[in-house]
């Protein structure tokens, strides 16, 4: 049996055992949290991400790592603070939802898979460019709850700038901001090509006469797996960080691709 394995077969005896709370789980993460319990190489494993996040963009990267691990994903897209309730409770792994130093005490970070961009998108009427967060002064900003932002956004929150919290998927956001539910949304973005952006921006219904995007991201995001300390799952996190590591130039090339 190879290393691999060896460290896949015992894994994710506790969702066998895991009861969860009404609501917590729909049938599906119920049974992939099940199935999960039996996972060797070539398992199916329960993958938590944003609903919000680029899916057809991330999509290749992971079955990429999947194919390296032995791993095939069952993914699911929901929004962030359920995401990091499933993988507080052992029942899944999490992609995308951001590390913390309050966070990092309960829960396993992967090493990061590549690292991302919040970039601004304004209104027209939004009279500055956006390049750094002191930009944002007395804004309305739509983020995500849950998704941690970065040091310099998080302590500038209330203080600088009115966090709007919205949910929904991208396109969902973006009607809420020309709505005028806020003046700027930040966008995590997986690479530096701003015509990517536009044209995501455009597929979602926005209208590029009325929004604009910043001229650069107002920080960066290390992008990793995530999973609860102690929990089986946590024995997945150094065979993805193998798998990472194996393939980071393939990974840069799946995200430079336009979309």
């Amino acid at each position: 049996m190879s290393r691999r394995a060896m460290v896949l077969a015992p894994l994710l005896g506790l969702a066998a055992n895991a009861v969860a709370a009404p609501g917590s789980l729909n049938a599906s993460s119920a049974a992939s949290a099940a199935g999960a319990s039996n996972a060797t190489a070539g398992s199916t494993v329960p993958l938590a991400l944003p609903e919000g996040i680029n899916f057809a963009k991330i999509k290749p990267v992971l079955e990429l790592i999947g194919r390296n691990a032995a791993l095939a994903w069952d993914y699911q897209l929901v929004p962030v603070p359920r995401l990091l309730a499933m993988v507080e409770n052992g029942w899944t792994l999490g992609f995308g939802a951001g590390r913390s130093s309050s966070r990092s005490s309960r829960l396993l970070f992967s090493e990061e898979v590549f690292i991302s961009g919040l970039w601004p998108i304004a209104r027209s009427e939004v009279d500055r460019d956006l390049r750094s967060v002191e930009d944002l002064k007395d804004l309305r900003v739509c983020m995500v709850r849950g998704l941690d932002y970065g040091r310099a956004l998080e302590e500038a929150k209330g203080s600088l700038y009115t966090a709007e919290y919205v949910s929904g998927d991208f396109r969902t956001r973006v009607r809420q901001l020309m709505a005028g539910r806020c003046d700027v949304l930040l966008a995590n973005h997986f690479n530096a090509d701003v015509r990517a952006l536009r044209q995501r921006i455009a597929d979602s219904g926005g209208s590029l006469e009325r929004l604009k995007v910043g001229p650069s991201p107002l920080g960066n995001l290390a992008q990793r797996f995530v999973t609860a300390r102690g929990s089986s799952l946590a024995a997945l996190v150094p065979v993805l960080d193998q798998a990472v590591r194996s393939n980071r130039r393939e990974i840069g090339q799946l995200l430079s691709t336009e979309e």
